[in-house]
């Protein structure tokens, strides 16, 4: 069981490119760009990476899941019709193995974004309506 609608899970299946927002150790938001894979059967949101040669450090991203596992993750575009996309945020967490399994070419360490509210513009609706919004687990 998860809250994604029918046309939202569409959407998901047809972009991997989304902004992951996280936390600093002082509060400060840091936000980049991430490649995605939905899981359908679970209802949750796999973020990896590529291996990156020379990349002695881990990602800033995933040390900041551990610490805080609280993120958000925007998915948009826009269309002919206007703009639309998904803003979820969520529970993060750190998997030390099987990134590899999302997507060709990631890395064995990937984050597991667990929804707890989700909002959609232009999926469900028409693109300059409210957006639509609805709590769909716990913990934020």
């Amino acid at each position: 069981m998860h809250g994604f609608s029918d046309r939202e899970l569409s959407y998901l299946r047809e972009h991997d490119l989304a902004r992951l927002a996280t936390a600093t150790p002082g509060g400060a938001p840091h936000v980049v760009p991430v490649r995605i894979h939905l899981d359908e059967e679970r209802g949750v949101i796999g973020v990896g990476s590529r291996v990156l040669p020379g990349a002695a450090r881990p990602r800033r991203y995933r040390r900041q899941v551990e610490d805080n596992p609280q993120v958000a993750l925007v998915v948009d575009d826009f269309a002919e019709s206007g703009p639309r996309g998904l803003s979820i945020h969520g529970l993060g967490r750190v998997h030390t193995e099987g990134g590899e399994r999302l997507k060709d070419g990631f890395e064995p360490v990937w984050v597991e974004i667990m929804p707890v509210r989700i909002s959609s513009w232009g999926i469900d609706s028409a693109p300059h309506d409210p957006p639509r919004t609805r709590i769909v687990g716990e913990g934020l």
